[in-house]
Parts: C-alpha cells; structure tokens; sequence
C-alpha cells in the first residue's frame, strides 16, 4: 500500500532560472509492447524516429520541462534491450527506473501503471502511453496544481482513439465513439488521497487486464479530473508502421 510522502519542511517551489518547472513529478511510461506489426522493431521506446530513439526524444523533452523529476518505465517486451541501452546512453545523467510487468502479454496497461505506482517517489504523477511523442511545449502545458487530462482536436492519420466527454471542463468520461475531443493518453493526479484511491482501483484484481481508460470510467474520482485542450503542435503517437513512416518523411 502507498504511503504519504512527508518532508520535513514545506516550501513554496521556486523557479528555475532556466526556466524549467521545479516541482518534483513522476513520469510514469507505459512501454510493455511492441507497436502494431512492428515486432521486429524491437520495444516501442527503441523505435528510431527523425534520427534518435522514441525514448530519447521522451527524456529529452522530460529533462528540458522539469528541474526534479524521476521517469519510471515499465517495459515487458525486450525488457533487456532497453535497460541496456538506457544505461550506455544515460547513465546516471537522469533519474530512470526501469520495472518489468512480466506477464504484460496476458494482462493489460492497469497491471503496468500499479507496477509503476509501487515505485514513483512523488505526488505528482505523470501517466503517460509509452508511444507519444512528447514535445516541451506540451509537457509545460500541464497545470502541476491540480488533476488534469489533455485532449486535441483530431488530426489526420492520428492513432489516438479515445474522445473525451467533457462537463463543464471536468471529465465525464472516456468513449471510443467521440473523435472531436482526442485524448493524447496523458493523464496528470496529484495529491495522495486522490492518487490512493486511483491506486485502490487498479489493484483489483478485474483491473488487471483493463485499458487505461475503462479504469477511468469505473473510478467516482473521474470528475475531480480537468480536461485541458492542447492547443499548440498536435502531438502524435508511434504505434504502426505506418505512422512512424509519415512521421521520418515530414
């Protein structure tokens, strides 16, 4: 069961003077799988778009928002492949954890994002599909003081396909039958009570071979959550063969 995270004294963040976000956050990456007939490719974060690796445009963009942050990834295919090559790479330049969700092949992303919350070492929580192409520019979008969830209009050939029902700018619900409202697959909590229970939810054993957005759904919380419109460059998601083409040819 998750504790409370306690500091012996409390502040007020202050900026970074280079402009980075200095509240401590945990991101947590959901990588288990490989992308859609891309088993040969290796693991999701290993593909290689517009020259580096998918993981390392995630650091990269992580590293470039945040002044305390911990990236926690939960992998299961080739887990190996990309611990070896986090650690050749990065080193000990950014705070990386790596947790294998072994039975990733008979349970779903629920199984990996309690696996992930068993280790982050925050309040401030950073949920996240291991296929997104993350930018600075969206990751700053977030507001850290409250609960949120980012949505962008639909785009062409977008590989996000859960809508967001909005009310009143507080989530409703997630629906794969709405295309106006694109969930980008992040999802911001903060604060213990509300996380816990988030945690309570996916630790039931039913959960355990759910997607992200059916737990959603079934948690009374939902409605504490934001919705929040990205509203500079759409973000897109590696997930097909067909996509990652598109994207190195642009």
């Amino acid at each position: 069961m998750r504790k409370p995270r306690t500091n012996e004294f409390i502040t007020t963040p202050r900026p970074s003077p280079d402009g980075k976000r200095s509240q401590p956050v945990s991101v947590l990456l959901l990588a288990e799988n490989h992308g859609y007939r891309m088993k040969s490719y290796g693991p999701i974060s290993l593909v290689v778009v517009e020259g580096k690796t998918l993981i390392e445009h995630q650091i990269e963009a992580i590293s470039s928002t945040f002044l305390d942050f911990e990236i926690i990834i939960c992998s299961g295919f080739e887990t190996s492949k990309i611990y070896n090559f986090i650690k050749k790479k990065f080193g000990r330049s950014v705070t990386v954890r790596i947790v294998e969700n072994q039975i990733y092949f008979h349970s779903n992303c629920c199984e990996s994002i309690r696996l992930c919350m068993n280790n982050a070492m925050t309040d401030n929580l950073i949920i996240c599909g291991g296929g997104v192409l993350l930018t600075p520019q969206y990751l700053k979008s977030i507001d850290l003081k409250k609960p949120s969830m980012l949505y962008q209009d639909p785009q062409p050939n977008s590989e996000f396909d859960v809508g967001v029902i909005e009310n009143g700018g507080k989530l409703e619900n997630l629906s794969l039958a709405i295309n106006d409202k694109c969930w980008t697959e992040l999802t911001y909590l903060t604060g213990y009570n509300l996380i816990q229970s988030f945690y309570n939810l996916i630790s039931n054993p039913e959960y355990k071979n759910k997607f992200l957005f059916e737990a959603i759904n079934g948690w009374s919380n939902r409605k504490q959550i934001s919705t929040t419109l990205n509203e500079h460059t759409p973000i897109a998601k590696i997930n097909n063969i067909k996509t990652l083409r598109r994207i190195n040819e642009e």
